[in-house]
């Protein structure tokens, strides 16, 4: 049975901020061996619509205007959806390598930035700090921004990863194609990054017609899908909500 169950809330970071604490819990001594993490978001509700469209955050809800699209120089807003992701993370034991094919969940962090309540800070300071602790000299094939799809979000974010990045790395944003998970948003991103490694492709970004401009040589913002066994052999996949709370993670596919 379970020995213990917790409740992580970060806003939109919330599942990748339970994930990094289950990551910690597992390499303790002592850790448990094996640890289920679930998130889910229901909050489709006339509240929550009003409290978003009042914040300026969701595109104009008329037919032809409700239309996520982030990393697009027309982006205007998120779509609030209702998502659920579950991962299952496994020690491996001591000094055995993980099994050819297999994911590794390589290294995970955490943290806050307490600026304001919806806008990220100048610069973006602690995604910038996580992301170089997370990047660092690793060359990234896939990287997953958390990318809302908000004027001033997608264009700021970028901007730390192309600073980073010190090889080409392909980008994909999942909101454009399923919507804002909220405090699912994260998982449902590590989720699609295990399916893009297992597949050796990355979706196509239809709504990407005129990609925002990238300052750094290795974002590589290519709206038609990627591909290719072994292609995307390690991922980068970051959130960064409401409140400044921020998290993110890499997997490896294992070589053996």
């Amino acid at each position: 049975g379970l020995a213990r169950i917790e409740t992580i809330i970060a806003a939109s970071a919330s599942s990748l901020v339970a994930l990094d604490a289950a990551r910690r819990r597992m390499v303790q001594a002592g850790g448990p061996h094996r640890v289920l993490v679930v998130t889910a978001e229901a909050a489709l509700l006339p509240m929550f619509i009003a409290s978003y469209r009042r914040l300026g955050v969701l595109p104009p809800l008329t037919r032809d205007g409700y239309r996520a699209r982030p990393l697009d120089a027309a982006r205007n807003g998120f779509i609030p959806v209702e998502l659920a992701a579950a991962v299952v993370l496994e020690r491996c034991e001591t000094g055995r390598p993980a099994p050819p094919g297999s994911l590794e969940l390589v290294d995970t962090a955490a943290g806050c930035e307490p600026h304001d309540l919806i806008r990220p800070a100048p610069g973006m300071p602690v995604l910038r700090d996580l992301a170089a602790r997370l990047i660092g000299d690793r060359p990234i094939d896939l990287l997953h921004p958390h990318a809302t799809g908000t004027a001033g979000q997608d264009e700021a974010e970028l901007a730390v990863y192309a600073d980073l990045l010190a090889a080409p790395s392909d980008l994909y944003a999942v909101k454009g194609a399923l919507g804002h998970g909220l405090g699912a948003a994260g998982l449902v991103s590590l989720v699609i990054a295990c399916l893009c490694a297992r597949t050796g492709h990355r979706p196509p970004m239809p709504w990407v017609t005129s990609p925002i401009s990238v300052t750094g040589p290795h974002c590589r913002l290519q709206p038609r899908a990627r591909g290719g066994r072994g292609r995307f052999g390690r991922q980068a996949i970051f959130a960064a909500g409401f409140g400044g709370h921020t998290a993110g993670a890499v997997i490896e596919t294992a070589t053996g």
